[in-house]
């Protein structure tokens, strides 16, 4: 059985571990923002098809990307679910 002395230890290391994490963090943002270099754009994901629903009573059409099968399928059951 643990003692309430590793208790205390393990807690100590661990907040010492992340104080430790916290400057290294620190100090790459301080690098960082000393040498402003133009970044590179974070990669933003691309639908290349769209699923649309129209209601025939008010003429409304939505469109939506189009990412799989599994999501069409689970966005028109909640459509089917609450607007039938």
């Amino acid at each position: 059985m643990r003692t309430l002395m590793s208790f205390f230890v393990r807690q100590l290391r661990r907040q010492k571990t992340l104080r430790k994490m916290a400057r290294m963090r620190a100090a790459k943002e301080r690098k960082r923002l000393a040498n402003p270099v133009e970044r590179e754009p974070k990669f933003i994901r691309y639908f290349p098809l769209e699923l649309g629903l129209r209601d025939k009573r008010t003429k409304e059409v939505v469109w939506t990307d189009f990412r799989s099968v599994r999501d069409a399928a689970k966005r028109l059951s909640v459509v089917q679910r609450f607007y039938q």
